[in-house]
């Protein structure tokens, strides 16, 4: 049975602990959430001692069970004021689930800068003040030289330290490539507990415990091959994620001009087409990067200089749509640099890009000045005011440079697709759990499923609410997104999760498994903001959308109110 890891930073001590019966069943964000709930006050300061911040692999994590490495980071979120879940892929998940590890509970505060290695021994505490306001880079560098290369690391950059509120934190490939659990701030409450960077190093740890390892293997060869059938896949292999930039363009719902069209005239120079010309040009580059081990599709990249130094590793759809066409950067190289820059310093590229097309709507900087933007994320590192005015996101960038058109619910900003055209998922913008997040449930038009319409103005809140548990389910199980996809398309895929999910639990669940585990996800996230104050009231799109026809196909964001507050009723 795995168990429970709580490290208290003011101590210095940890210790393991049993399962409560409530939390045996769920794992990713189900576990985070669930424990976030349970322990941190709704009222909480986001960035004070009461807040806690919870590490946790899915349940299918660590198995031969393909795509299962992502790692779900809870915490209540000083961007939002919600209770938030943050995953990213990478190595770490994998190995806490080989060290028999179901949660990491971290809590209270160093007195200074720490670092925290896990191994099959437990913890140690490291003095970090060697590494304050050390970039991920150098630190990953740093911490890799002197720990082996069988580590993963989770760490926060300048930004966490400086408690800005668009920072991240970084996770590591099996290669040490950066990954990020970009949303909602939670590098910044890794900073408020004065924790550096975590190390995980499973050496001569346990396989993971499967019930049933012959059904396990069986089901996996049905489900990779089944996943690997569908049409998106070859997609993403060939361009990775970039690949939307083009389709989301030709629906007309690219973020460009922050949010005041919906195509970008250079759209194609920030391409998955274009990146993958440079990439077969470049020595270094590659078209095919693997974040976590186990990974069947292989969607993320390298891209590098022509003289074969890397810029950035994972050059991702939504930072070429919120960073490039939101800003009205066409130049792939400009974008992929100040990628590698909010990599450096641990910043959201998402927030990020969307703080910077607020301060370019206000003058601050010319639009589409690519330059100018590195120049004024770099200035972070300074201590610069308006740096720190972006990194805190686009809503105090809002404020601060009076501008009303900000593109946010809760405090965070949307995502990559205007919901002008995109209804169903500005449903999902408007009433998920953690601010405007599309991974909650992005609602895309489907080959597989011709009848829905995404610009019909009726008929989104049940497609959003289905999409919201069924993710929330998929982020318990540790199961990457897009490996997921091809499940919603061909039902019976999702009976093969099962027959995994019961292989390994030795458990038996019903057909409705991932839809009731989904919904549970979502009534202890709900319960927690209502705690928190947060009403209906607040599951709304900003009034722009409602009232700016996005021009080309002139439409509005005009789903019905009583639609959008029976999503998440219960």
């Amino acid at each position: 049975m795995k168990k429970l890891l709580r490290i208290n930073l003011t101590t210095k001590t940890f210790r393991y602990e049993d399962l409560p019966q409530d939390y045996i069943k769920l794992g990713g964000r189900g576990l985070s959430s669930k424990i976030v709930f349970n322990e941190v006050p709704a009222k909480a300061d986001p960035l004070g001692e009461e807040n806690k911040l919870v590490f946790a692999p899915g349940i299918l994590t660590g198995t031969i069970v393909p795509n299962n490495g992502r790692i779900s980071i809870g915490a209540k979120s000083p961007l939002t004021g919600t209770i938030k879940e943050a995953n990213a892929g990478g190595s770490a998940a994998q190995k806490l689930s080989r060290l028999g590890i179901a949660a990491v509970i971290v809590e209270g505060k160093s007195s200074s800068l720490t670092a925290i290695k896990i191994d099959k021994n437990g913890v140690s505490f490291i003095d970090a003040n060697r590494l304050k306001s050390m970039g991920n880079y150098a630190l990953i560098d740093k911490l890799k030289n002197e720990h082996g290369n069988n580590i993963s690391i989770m760490s926060i950059g300048p930004a966490g330290e400086m408690l800005l509120k668009a920072a991240n934190i970084s996770v590591t490939s099996p290669d040490f490539k950066i990954r990020a659990a970009a949303r909602g701030g939670l590098g910044a409450v890794m900073g408020s507990k004065n924790l550096k960077a975590i190390i995980v190093d499973d050496l001569d740890a346990n396989e993971v415990d499967v019930k049933d390892p012959t059904t396990l293997k069986d089901a996996v060869a049905e489900l990779t091959k089944g996943i690997l059938s569908h049409p998106l896949i070859e997609g993403l292999k060939t361009f990775g994620t970039p690949i939307l930039v083009m389709m989301i363009n030709t629906a007309n719902a690219l973020p460009t001009k922050n949010y005041s069209l919906g195509q970008f005239a250079h759209a194609e120079n920030i391409s998955g087409e274009h990146l993958v010309e440079l990439i077969n040009k470049r020595p270094e580059s590659a078209q095919v990067h693997r974040c976590m081990n186990g990974c069947i599709i292989g969607c993320s990249n390298i891209l590098s200089d022509e003289k074969g130094n890397e810029i950035v590793s994972g050059l991702e759809y939504e930072t070429l749509g919120m960073v490039g066409s939101n800003c009205m950067i066409g130049n792939l190289d400009d974008v992929a640099r100040i990628n590698r820059l909010c990599n450096d310093l641990g910043l959201d590229t998402m927030e990020m890009g969307a703080a910077i097309a607020v301060a370019m709507e206000a003058g601050v900087i010319k639009w589409g000045d690519g330059k100018a933007v590195y120049e004024l994320i770099e200035s972070i590192k300074d201590n610069s005011e308006k740096g720190k005015i972006i990194a805190n996101g686009c809503v105090n960038t809002g404020k601060a440079f009076g501008v009303s058109r900000i593109p946010h619910v809760k405090g965070q900003s949307l995502a990559a697709y205007d919901p002008r055209v995109l209804k169903g998922t500005g449903v999902t913008y408007a009433t998920s759990t953690m601010g405007a997040d599309h991974t909650c449930g992005n609602a895309l038009p489907s080959p597989a499923n011709p009848e829905y319409n995404p610009l019909s103005p009726t008929g989104q809140g049940p497609v959003s609410s289905f999409l919201q548990r069924y993710f929330a389910a998929i982020d318990s199980l540790g199961l990457c997104l897009f490996a997921s996809l091809p499940l919603l398309d061909i039902p019976d895929l999702q009976k093969k999760l099962m027959e995994c999910v019961s292989a390994i639990t030795g458990e038996g669940y019903n057909e409705n498994y991932l839809i009731e585990l989904g919904t549970e996800v979502l009534k202890t996230e709900k319960r927690f903001n209502e705690m928190a104050g947060f009403t209906s009231k607040d599951d709304r799109l900003p009034e722009f959308f409602s009232k700016e026809a996005l021009p080309g196909p002139n439409t509005v964001f005009d789903v019905p109110e009583e639609e959008i507050d029976g999503v998440l009723k219960f």
